[in-house]
């Protein structure tokens, strides 16, 4: 999928890694209670610092996939089964490598009074708004509406924007530490514009998944707001990844 082949190249060292270690415990390579490898360790194999290996372990930290233990070191943890891990990536809203995603939009605008206070900043200040329509064989899926911080002079590459998952965009596109990915879900029904572009009639049931990416500092980033079509979307969840 192309998801898959354009992301790693853009993607901070400290997602890259974090990615790494996820894929070893998501396959059983490294199980519930086994130790990571040290900071030194970590930071000579992959070529990057010790600073960055400690952001990559926190990110994991924040999701649940280890512990760290002072004095003792980092512990790959067995995730109790009344927390449960849901993926809101393309691949799991589209769910076949036949999906398409299509960019509408890709502008700078200033943030109005709804996207001032959903990422704290001044009313008016530049803001990269971006549209995309996922689609998969029975026709669109969903409409989705991203919105970060504009830095001026970062290039707006346009096939990585369109098909990076929205986390890993976040952090191309603010040069920050994320470790804190806060998502709601309601129900909505489409409206007028929603539907001609899902190809739906208006007023039909949808799901609406918002998603805001925090700092260590608890400062917002990142907003995101998809609109599902409820015929064609299902939202699950898992104990623990598979």
């Amino acid at each position: 999928m192309l998801i898959m082949e354009t992301r790693s190249s853009f993607l901070p060292a400290y997602y890259r890694l974090a990615e790494e270690i996820r894929n070893k415990i998501e396959s059983g390579e490294w199980k519930p209670g086994d130790m990571l490898p040290s900071t030194a360790r970590l930071a000579k194999e992959y070529g990057i610092s010790h600073m960055t290996v400690r952001q990559g372990i926190s990110l994991l930290a924040n999701e649940g996939y280890i512990e760290s233990i002072q004095g003792k070191g980092s512990f790959v943890t067995s995730p109790p089964m009344d927390t449960l891990f849901l993926k809101c990536s393309e691949e799991n809203v589209l769910g076949n490598k036949m999906a398409r995603i299509k960019l509408l939009e890709l502008n700078v605008v200033p943030a109005d009074e709804k996207i001032s206070r959903k990422l704290a900043v001044k009313k008016g200040a530049k803001i990269l708004k971006m549209k995309r329509v996922l689609s998969k064989a029975e026709g669109p899926v969903a409409i989705d509406f991203r919105f970060v911080p504009y830095l001026k002079g970062l290039p707006l590459l346009e096939k990585d924007i369109a098909y990076a998952a929205f986390p890993d965009m976040v952090a191309r596109h603010t040069e920050l530490f994320s470790v804190r990915n806060k998502l709601e879900v309601s129900a909505s029904n489409l409206s007028k514009e929603e539907a001609e572009l899902l190809g739906a009639a208006s007023g039909l049931p949808a799901l609406c998944i918002e998603q805001i990416i925090y700092t260590p500092k608890k400062k917002p980033i990142g907003w995101s707001k998809m609109i599902c079509r409820g015929d064609r979307f299902t939202l699950t969840a898992v104990s623990q990844p598979l």
